[in-house]
């Protein structure tokens, strides 16, 4: 009776991880520019476009240029889900002062979390330039010399109110090279 408690168990396991696999391999593979999943709401970024689409039962809702990780400080691809919002909030750096990598504490209006070690999507008052190029070092027309964000996805205000009044706890966010 016990080996065969197992065996249900294992195969209950498997059937698991399997379905699960089934289900996320399309948006591993899937481009950012392609269809969402049938149901549910999604956030694609790509990194290459610099670029954020928004989906809702598969149908592209939303899109805006954005500005990810510069190349010393990358935004990882992969998939996660929003754990946490905040409007508004402060970001302090973890970095020590006298650090190349170390800011100000900064004003945030509109903060959605999706992975743990402070990776957001949020506003950035102090870029007025998004888009291709932007996670490079570049010449932003409003604020001088800038490159990339410090691992996070910045958008500009308008596009991160939209996006975080539309994003519910748990929304899926997929990452793409």
């Amino acid at each position: 009776m016990q080996v065969q408690l197992r065996k249900v168990a294992c195969l209950c396991t498997l059937a698991l991880l399997l379905a699960l696999l089934f289900a996320l391999s399309p948006l591993v593979t899937r481009s950012a520019s392609a269809a969402a999943p049938a149901t549910g709401k999604v956030i694609v970024v790509s990194l290459s476009k610099q670029w954020l689409y928004a989906y809702a039962q598969g149908t592209l809702v939303f899109n805006t240029p954005v500005t990810t990780g510069q190349p010393s400080l990358p935004t990882p691809a992969g998939t996660y889900t929003v754990f946490a919002k905040y409007s508004p909030t402060t970001f302090s750096s973890p970095w020590p002062k006298g650090s190349p990598n170390w800011y100000p504490p900064v004003h945030i209006n509109y903060a959605l979390a999706f992975l743990g070690g402070g990776y957001f999507i949020h506003d950035a008052l102090w870029r007025s330039k998004f888009g291709p190029g932007t996670n490079v070092p570049h010449d932003d027309p409003g604020h001088g010399h800038d490159t990339g964000t410090h691992g996070c996805v910045n958008l500009p205000l308008s596009a991160a109110s939209w996006l975080y009044n539309w994003t519910p706890i748990g929304t899926l966010v997929q990452i793409n090279s």
